[in-house]
């Protein structure tokens, strides 16, 4: 988690340290926070190779991404108005996992993703190839699979679709160079390469997350983004992810910001979309999740940590949000654990069948 307090800064701290903090530099360390927050658990990829005309839809509740690597095409997302075309470099995130659909123009009729994937077995590569005989887009798609989707402060924020095109001058050619090493990577499979590949696929989704918080954080106009461009509602999210552990109450919060009891609640659940105590709780089991998932400790000491007096109102309010108790969480999140939908994925590549 990245801290903000420092000599060198400027507001007080729970603890009265004098700290002078220079509004870019706290919202460029909540961005930091945010992206840190990001744990994939698993990725699964499939590399089709298409033939015009062609169409696909995927309809899993679970995040997908694609990568162009020759061609160009259609993607349709649920929510959103109107499709985009894709060329080949660019690459695209449905971070919410709503039904999206591919197609090599706007009018093909899309077939279910995995029942091609049953018809064409993929080869051990991942490659499939299906259509008709035009022009041919190969793409890459994957499955993400997030260990904290039910509590990291990130995700929520995030539109239906992020879009990084290759001529983002920015992250492009950061992007060109992981989508060559993640094609290397599959082509040659060595030892190691699902997990080598997973590695990937964070930097990737970082790489989509920070273009949009890059491109949004001056012109959103609701949502957390707008939050952050608020003076008292982006200080006191600053103070939060500093602090997740401090016992921070609504009064004490909008003290800090100079505002009312009423005014900064009313203000913080219009901007970010939720109350300050229920974000503060949802950071807080960010924090432990993520200890649970790293490190050894026992459950009294991160309950402690992330400002919980006792263990049993950690694990009434860990089970509460994740639906598991914090030691049936560890158990089932040890590294390289993967999702029901990817291990679906996984035998569905090797095997050409879905269970």
């Amino acid at each position: 988690m990245v801290q903000y307090l420092g000599a060198e800064r400027g507001f007080k701290t729970p603890e009265n340290h004098a700290v002078r903090v220079v509004a870019d530099s706290w919202r460029q360390g909540l961005f930091a926070d945010l992206l840190r927050s990001i744990r994939l658990s698993s990725s699964f990829w499939f590399r089709p190779e298409l033939r015009a005309p062609w169409g696909f839809s995927i309809s899993r509740k679970e995040p997908a991404f694609h990568i162009v690597t020759q061609g160009n095409c259609w993607l349709e997302v649920k929510r959103l108005a109107k499709p985009v075309r894709l060329s080949a470099g660019d690459f695209v995130v449905v971070p919410h996992g709503d039904w999206h659909a591919m197609r090599d123009a706007p009018a093909t009729r899309p077939v279910d993703f995995f029942y091609l994937a049953e018809k064409h077995a993929p080869n051990e590569r991942g490659v499939f190839c299906v259509g008709g005989n035009g022009a041919v887009t190969k793409l890459v798609c994957g499955a993400m699979q997030f260990e904290n989707g039910a509590t990291d402060p990130l995700l929520p924020v995030l539109p239906p679709l992020l879009h990084v095109t290759a001529s983002d001058r920015g992250a492009a050619p950061r992007l060109r160079l992981t989508v060559e090493r993640v094609i290397e990577e599959l082509e040659s499979a060595p030892p190691g390469a699902e997990v080598v590949v997973t590695r990937l696929a964070d930097i990737l989704f970082i790489e989509a997350v920070r273009a949009y918080l890059d491109e949004s954080k001056d012109t959103a106009t609701s949502g957390w983004l707008a939050a952050l461009r608020d003076q008292q509602v982006g200080q006191a999210l600053a103070f939060l992810h500093a602090q997740p552990d401090y016992s921070w109450t609504v009064e004490s919060l909008a003290r800090r910001v100079s505002l009312s009891r009423s005014a900064f609640a009313t203000k913080f659940a219009q901007l970010v979309g939720e109350p300050p105590l229920r974000y503060l709780t949802r950071l807080r089991l960010n924090v432990a999740s993520e200890r649970l998932h790293s490190d050894d400790a026992k459950l009294s000491a991160i309950a402690a940590a992330v400002g919980y007096e006792s263990v049993a109102a950690f694990v009434k309010a860990f089970k509460r949000y994740l639906g598991v108790t914090p030691g049936e969480y560890r158990r089932a999140h040890p590294p390289g654990r993967m999702s029901t939908a990817s291990r679906e994925l996984k035998t569905t590549r090797r095997t050409g069948k879905q269970r």
